[in-house]
């Protein structure tokens, strides 16, 4: 193969040159291949990561979700930094009331006598409640009643306890007037009560058999009739056994069936004597049963 010598005269080299010219030694092909071969690596390695790095990758990201989901098989250390904790809200304040007063009003059977003496106690026992809930500081317990449609647990009459038909009356036809079935001028607080009740009457008179408004009635009251229907013990409206809770608006319910119930139990004992009242024990709602029953979520 002709190459230039080291040591040749100028005029040599280039009569060397001209002698080559034309013909391209088999060395520089093969060099010129393989600079080819590196040149297309090279840019086939900016568009797609050779086999070791994908599989690397691969191994990376198996160990990062085994870390997320399953930070016990990393061993001690690796628990520490990984460790995921269960975080459980509080149910909240008006749910909670909701829960304990509805537990508070159960009787223990039908006719049972009652837990509380007067709504009076009923409200202080709900305010020592609402104590024990994270957000419960400065709610007002009357404030939650009136939210609830109950504005007869805040008169201290005795005829106004829970599951009478007085405190019936009296916040179906608050609820009424709250949905615009009524109209009054403003009153004092004494004919505020009595257009309660008036409000009231005219509601529950269509609670009878063949009302065509008697569903509707039902629909529009069917929180309060719930919480009436189920103070009073009536079978069917609690979670007492044999029949457990039916909602109100489920069904066909009618006054009758309401006061029928309360005549009953009024012949087998005193219609107010009530378990504090008697001495004899009482079995307080949990705080836990109402409060820790809100949604829990991974932090």
């Amino acid at each position: 193969m002709p190459f230039i010598a080291i040591g040749m005269s100028l005029s040599q080299a280039r009569a060397a040159k001209t002698n080559v010219e034309f013909a391209v030694p088999s060395a520089a092909i093969e060099m010129q291949a393989v600079r080819n071969i590196d040149a297309s690596a090279t840019s086939r390695a900016k568009h797609a990561p050779p086999s070791t790095a994908i599989e690397m990758q691969e191994v990376d990201n198996t160990a990062s979700l085994t870390d997320k989901e399953l930070p016990t098989r990393q061993g001690v250390a690796s628990d520490k930094s990984t460790r995921r904790a269960f975080g459980c809200q509080p149910t909240p304040v008006d749910t909670y009331v909701a829960n304990a007063l509805a537990e508070f009003v159960t009787p223990r059977g039908e006719c049972a006598p009652r837990t509380f003496a007067s709504n009076a106690a009923l409200r202080t026992e709900l305010a020592d409640m609402l104590a024990l809930h994270p957000d419960g500081e400065g709610v007002s317990v009357a404030a939650q009643l009136e939210a609830l449609g109950l504005p007869s647990l805040l008169v201290d009459d005795r005829k106004y306890l829970p599951g009478t038909l007085d405190a019936m009356r009296y916040d179906v036809g608050a609820n009424a007037i709250r949905l615009g079935r009524f109209k009054f001028s403003e009153i004092d607080a004494y004919g505020k009560a009595a257009a309660f009740r008036f409000a009231g009457e005219c509601e529950l008179a269509h609670l009878h058999k063949g009302d065509p408004v008697a569903a509707l009635v039902r629909e529009d009251h069917a929180s309060i009739l719930d919480f009436h229907y189920r103070a009073a013990g009536m079978r069917g409206h609690t979670a007492l056994p044999p029949t457990g809770y039916v909602k109100a608006g489920q069904d066909e319910t009618q006054l009758s069936d309401f006061t029928a119930h309360l005549t009953r139990c009024r012949r087998l004992g005193p219609p107010l004597r009530s378990i504090r009242a008697s001495g004899l024990r009482v079995y307080p709602v949990s705080p836990l049963d109402t409060m820790q029953t809100g949604p829990c979520v991974i932090l």
